[in-house]
């Protein structure tokens, strides 16, 4: 199996778990760091199983129909050229493989407002051209029916997509500012200068320092969708 913006492995892991020492689950992401977090989690995990590469997941180095599945969580929405990375993923699935995919709904959780809030707050300190390209993949699949849409444009066929509530409870602020780092808000972070970033962090932790389990609880929806090679 092939996990697609597999960051640290947190889905690569588990389906390398399912496929089993005989198998291959093989992860790759654009971020070499991440790639490289990935590696060590597996060898301390002791899942030899597992392979994690450098490589775009729209522009996969890989031969047809190599995998039996195809996942990707939660990275969709992030790679420029998504459509092409649809095709690239039904290129490489066998014909009687499956995709799976993840995103997030547009749906929020109004008791963090705050924290959209904050990055209005903090807009000026990164490029425009950064906000503009966010601003045009944000939400490209946050609908179950843009979704399917989508997967049904790159040829594949009996998708199913069903929506699934996923609630997370950071234990400290700090749990809050590691997850910052995990996923697309890292590249807001980044642009940052050191300095408004520090003072970004120390807002968010002055908003979540005296936070009782209830108010560290955040809930999202995810959008869940299965496909098979048209």
């Amino acid at each position: 199996m092939l996990d697609v913006g597999c960051g640290a492995g947190g889905a690569l892991l588990p389906a390398a778990r399912r496929v089993g020492p005989t198998g291959e689950a093989v992860g790759v992401d654009l971020s070499p760091g991440m790639v490289e977090r990935t590696r060590e989690a597996a060898e301390e995990a002791g899942l030899e199983q597992v392979r994690a590469e450098v490589m775009d997941g729209a522009a996969l180095d890989c031969e047809d129909e190599r995998f039996d599945a195809v996942l990707c969580a939660f990275a969709l929405a992030a790679i420029p050229d998504a459509e092409g990375a649809l095709a690239e993923w039904r290129r490489v699935l066998r014909p009687t493989g499956t995709l799976g995919v993840a995103v997030w709904d547009n749906l929020l959780d109004d008791a963090w407002g705050w924290e959209a809030e904050l990055m209005s707050e903090f807009a000026l300190e990164v490029p425009a051209e950064l906000l503009e390209v966010v601003g045009r993949r944000v939400g490209r699949f946050a609908e179950p029916a843009l979704l399917q849409a989508a997967l049904e444009r790159a040829g594949f066929s009996e998708v199913q997509v069903q929506r699934m509530n996923a609630d997370l409870t950071f234990e400290s602020a700090d749990a809050w500012w590691e997850w910052m780092w995990s996923g697309g808000t890292r590249a807001f972070l980044e642009a940052m200068s050191e300095e408004a970033r520090e003072r970004f962090r120390v807002a968010g932790f002055e908003r979540l320092g005296d936070a009782g389990h209830h108010q560290r609880t955040r809930r999202f929806i995810a959008l869940l969708a299965l496909a098979r090679p048209g």
